[in-house]
């Protein structure tokens, strides 16, 4: 039997940017983060978690952190 309270539902978007330096993206693809950082956290209440990635491990770890 599946105990609801136990479960854990992840949930993800992927959007690549081209680089994973700030320093290289444009400034709109840097407005378009902040903005989604802000959109998450005013939608969630603070309890979806929006963050920045460059690659599958640093996404595994934070899915493991959570």
């Amino acid at each position: 039997m599946l105990d609801k309270e136990s479960v854990r539902h992840i949930y993800f978007i992927a959007e690549t940017k081209g680089s994973d330096s700030d320093m290289e993206l444009r400034e709109i693809e840097k407005l378009k983060i902040h903005c989604a950082t802000k959109h998450f956290e005013t939608i969630s209440g603070g309890v979806v978690k929006f963050s920045k990635v460059s690659n599958y491990d640093k996404l595994l770890e934070i899915v493991q952190l959570s």
